[in-house]
């Protein structure tokens, strides 16, 4: 009897926390948990790179270039994260993306992003920061970059869970691209390459479907 009396009360004290707890969520004008999908244009200007290798006739090449030559790409991204106040939100973001000319890679990265005002039901600036890795491309062996950005924009509220961000950023990947020896007319291969290192800056504009 003492058993189903322990029974009783463990039901009766979840039933009243699921109670309380939906009713919190209830009066909260925001969702706890979000996701959605980001696509965006990267416009790319800024291109350093530093090659090392050992060249097809025996020779080490030292290579070091700066461009600012405009190239366009895309992005995709699909997130998950927690609104963890009215005006916070931590998201982990993950797609593919272009890079460079040729290259291409899949980011990781955590994303913390700021809104305006105190009403989420209301249309609102957004200021965002983010840090992260990526693979380039699905290459082996596996070649880790590093990627930042920061950025703002404006959310058009569409009801409690949906909302329709436009974004402008400026990102910074640091990457390790293929070497290019014009001499050979082909990519240095693995064994050759001493050092492979690139710094692109672009600018993006997105456009941002959350639930």
């Amino acid at each position: 009897m003492k058993y189903k009396t322990k029974i009783a009360a463990l039901l009766l004290f979840f039933s009243v926390s699921s109670l309380f707890a939906e009713g919190a969520e209830k009066q909260r004008a925001y969702t706890r948990f979000t996701f959605g999908v980001e696509t965006s244009y990267v416009l790319t200007f800024l291109n350093y790179s530093h090659f090392n290798f050992i060249s097809a006739d025996g020779d080490r090449r030292d290579e070091r270039y700066t461009t600012m030559n405009v190239f366009n790409n895309g992005q995709i991204l699909l997130h998950a994260g927690v609104n963890m106040s009215e005006n916070l939100n931590l998201s982990l973001y993950a797609g593919y993306s272009g890079v460079y000319r040729h290259e291409r890679m899949i980011p990781l990265s955590l994303r913390l992003s700021w809104y305006s005002g105190k009403d989420p039901m209301a249309d609102r600036w957004i200021l965002f920061c983010s840090a992260g890795t990526g693979f380039n491309d699905f290459e082996v062996p596996v070649r880790l970059s590093a990627e930042g950005r920061l950025g703002g924009g404006y959310r058009i509220s569409l009801n409690r869970a949906a909302k329709l961000d436009f974004l402008v950023a400026w990102q910074g990947t640091y990457t390790h691209p293929s070497a290019y020896e014009s001499d050979a007319g082909d990519y240095v291969p693995p064994e050759r390459l001493r050092r492979n290192d690139a710094l692109f800056g672009a600018v993006t504009f997105g456009i941002a479907l959350v639930f």
